[in-house]
């Protein structure tokens, strides 16, 4: 055995090992969903069966659910067993938030505090972890009527969380 292959054979060894590994790593399904879209912005949960039927009022593949307060369109991330909403809280008791097909669009007119606010949830029993106000003021822009001032989807690398657009 010469001294080329005598080096080489436990470094190969070793690549092939990591390859593997890597390979290993990449076929488990990720728990973290930290961004809109999710891994690689993907929008695909590997590994995870999706319910296709679901019903409410029965529970049926229902874990559970939280009121929170306001509204808010972004969509949630996850970081281990930890999911994250935004809300905007208007201060008028009732926003306004219109659903559905019709033809006008003009701005909700609403000047009154808004609070927004970032909840952490602890992702198997639904609990409320902590919420935060990130901000209180009027809102410098009007909204679409069918829109909330919570629409930007939130970033987490796991340690901090980013969210666009705040006010």
């Amino acid at each position: 055995m010469n001294h080329r292959t005598v080096i080489l054979a436990p470094l190969l060894a070793l690549l092939l090992a990591s390859f593997s590994l890597a390979a290993r790593e990449s076929a488990r399904p990720s728990v973290n969903w930290p961004s809109f879209r999710g891994p690689s912005a993907s929008g695909i949960a590997e590994g995870y069966p999706t319910p296709t039927t679901w019903d409410v009022e029965k529970g049926k593949n229902i874990r559970w659910k939280t009121p929170i307060p306001g509204l808010g369109h972004s969509s949630p991330i996850v970081w281990g067993n930890r999911i994250f909403v935004t809300s905007a809280i208007s201060g008028q008791e009732k926003p306004e938030l219109k659903v559905g097909l019709y033809g006008d669009v003009t701005p909700v007119t609403d000047d009154t505090t808004h609070q927004w606010k970032l909840y952490c949830l602890d992702k198997n029993t639904g609990r409320v972890i902590w919420e935060r106000t990130a901000h209180a003021g009027v809102p410098k822009i009007r909204r679409h009527p069918k829109s909330t001032h919570a629409n930007p989807t939130m970033a987490t690398d796991g340690r901090h969380q980013w969210r666009a657009g705040l006010l």
